[in-house]
């Protein structure tokens, strides 16, 4: 069941593994076309910030899955395994998961708000439909979450089943 719900985390990561190819693309476009033919444009520099903003959203329930995301080990580094699993059952269960639930229903209203009314950027200089950017936040707490379950269900088998799996993070 953990690597059920940890595949969509892993599909996801792998396709913004070539959205950064296409980020890369296009920040290479935007500095030549700046600096050797004087052009430049709004739409050029706010897709940069979109894709670089999507990857980073959608990524996080890879990031989780995959021991990969920020930690602060200063108290838990000399505790005990199993007093580790318990703080991170607790994390998840009390911190993680509600707050993405929040996140999948404020970020929901936030997506259909901008699709409704057509929003695009301030100005009309920029791109058109923010829906689609905005939708990365429902969406990647939608795979935190999944990835945070994943993580859930096997620290619960890490401490029922030491003798058959140590590290929660082990495949």
């Amino acid at each position: 069941m953990s690597d059920l719900l940890a595949a969509p985390c892993r599909l996801v990561a792998r396709g913004c593994g070539w959205l950064l190819l296409v980020l890369m693309a296009v920040i290479l476009y935007d500095v030549i076309g700046r600096r050797f033919f004087s052009t430049g444009s709004f739409k050029l520099q706010e897709l940069e910030w979109h894709l670089h903003g999507a990857i980073a959203v959608l990524c996080f329930g890879w990031a989780y899955i995959e021991n990969a995301h920020v930690r602060i080990d200063l108290f838990s580094g000399s505790m005990a395994p199993s007093t580790r699993f318990r703080i991170e059952i607790v994390a998840i269960a009390l911190f993680l998961i509600p707050f993405m639930v929040l996140l999948v229903w404020f970020g929901t209203d936030f997506t259909l708000r901008a699709f409704e009314r057509a929003e695009g950027s301030p100005g009309g200089v920029g791109l058109p439909n923010r829906w689609i950017i905005k939708s990365a936040i429902p969406i990647g707490a939608a795979l935190t979450i999944m990835g945070g379950l994943s993580v859930l269900l096997r620290v619960i088998v890490a401490l029922r089943r030491p003798d058959i799996l140590r590290d929660p993070w082990e495949r």
